[in-house]
């Protein structure tokens, strides 16, 4: 076989292994391997962080929508971290302030993870969720994710975002196959005690397993 065939039958068998033979090892092992997750009520203190960069269209909403969610108010902090924002992001997110929504500012702007690492040491919480500027949580979100952490081996948890369009109509359960193929993988991974991929815009993680290796899906 040529080079250039080699190249092809390996990027073939990638391509493959990606969507068949992962999915079908995860199969197997979860069958062995079994971990089921000991959910529980858990209330523990919530630090909220929100990486924005120019969001002033949307940073109130979603603001407003984290602050009505069904959880002790005073175990939730709300974190806005302002990337370089040169919009009305800050002013808004100051016009908060008396409900305790603490703001950041990040400059030069830096990127989403650059902002949630600067934020991370100035949290109280037990357990850090982590939101997109655009992404309005169920009122009993934050419950649900926390639930899991009352196992004590769970040190992450990742939600599941359905995406709307601007007119408030679905796109999809998701919200496309992909996507269903994604939360499928999340579902095997967490049977097998692990969890790769995440959805950034909903995702928590244990303050005290920042280090530590094992993390688990919903």
């Amino acid at each position: 076989m040529s080079a250039a065939e080699w190249l092809f039958a390996g990027s073939l068998f990638t391509l493959l292994y990606i969507y068949l033979g992962y999915p079908a090892i995860l199969v197997i092992l979860a069958k062995w391997m079994h971990a089921p997750v000991r959910k529980g009520e858990c209330t523990p203190s919530v630090s909220i962080l929100i990486a924005a960069h120019n969001e002033a269209t949307c940073i109130g909403k979603t603001i407003e929508n984290k602050l009505a969610l069904d959880y002790p108010r005073e175990r939730i902090e709300i974190i806005v971290i302002s990337d370089g924002s040169d919009d009305e992001t800050d002013e808004i997110v100051r016009g908060y302030a008396s409900l305790g929504v603490k703001l950041i500012r990040q400059e030069p702007r830096a990127g989403k993870t650059s902002a949630l690492n600067l934020a991370i040491p100035r949290t109280r919480g037990e357990i850090i969720v982590f939101s997109d500027a655009n992404s309005l949580y169920e009122a009993d979100a934050i419950l649900k994710l926390l639930a899991n952490f009352k196992d004590p081996a769970v040190g992450y948890v990742t939600g599941k975002m359905i995406y709307m369009n601007p007119d408030g109509s679905v796109t999809g359960d998701g919200c496309s196959a992909y996507m269903k193929y994604e939360n499928r993988l999340r579902t095997l991974e967490t049977a097998v005690g692990s969890v790769v991929g995440v959805d950034g815009g909903i995702d928590a993680v244990s303050y005290t397993h920042l280090t530590l290796p094992t993390i688990y899906s919903v």
